[in-house]
């Protein structure tokens, strides 16, 4: 399941177009299965590499520089703070993203509010794939940008019976 939704990640940064157009296609509960566990993944990367950065920083600071380093106290601040991370990328990636789900769904009100949250998830690939290293996020955000305005426009609303299971709104 990780390696699937890894490797759709990748088609959806390759070739965003033919993805958003098989995007109705696909369940809302599938594509929101692919986006979580994404999420937990990137989140528990961000966490394990920024204390893997902590710690190999103090190895280089106490071997180049003879600074004296308390590892125990250093390995108890350095996984306090990867924690903190690691729940940020949580927290981010669910309330933060419902929030500008609901500043966005005025602007586009002819779509279904499930509709716009599945662009959402396939917009965020960038920060999903590659948000775990130390960089700087703005050009994540910028091509999650580009993979939303491709999504809006390419989405196309299929018909659904009033009396389906798969209405929802």
């Amino acid at each position: 399941m990780v390696i699937k939704a890894i490797k759709r990640g990748l088609r959806i940064l390759s070739s965003p177009r033919e993805e958003f157009e098989n995007l109705n296609k696909r369940t809302f509960e599938s594509v929101v299965a692919d986006y979580m566990t994404l999420l937990v993944i990137v989140a528990v990367l961000a966490g394990l590499s920024g204390l893997l950065y902590s710690v190999f920083r103090a190895l280089y600071l106490d071997l180049s520089l003879d600074v004296s380093i308390q590892y125990f106290r250093m390995i108890n601040y350095a996984a306090g703070r990867s924690m903190s991370l690691l729940f940020f990328y949580l927290f981010a990636g669910t309330f933060l993203l419902f929030f500008i789900s609901l500043i966005l769904k005025p602007f586009l009100h002819k779509m279904k509010y499930t509709s716009l949250l599945k662009i959402l998830f396939y917009s965020l690939t960038p920060f999903l794939l590659f948000s775990w290293f130390y960089l700087n996020p703005l050009p994540w955000g910028l091509w999650s940008i580009f993979l939303l305005a491709v999504g809006i426009k390419t989405h196309k609303d299929i018909k659904i019976k009033e009396d389906s299971i798969q209405k929802r709104e």
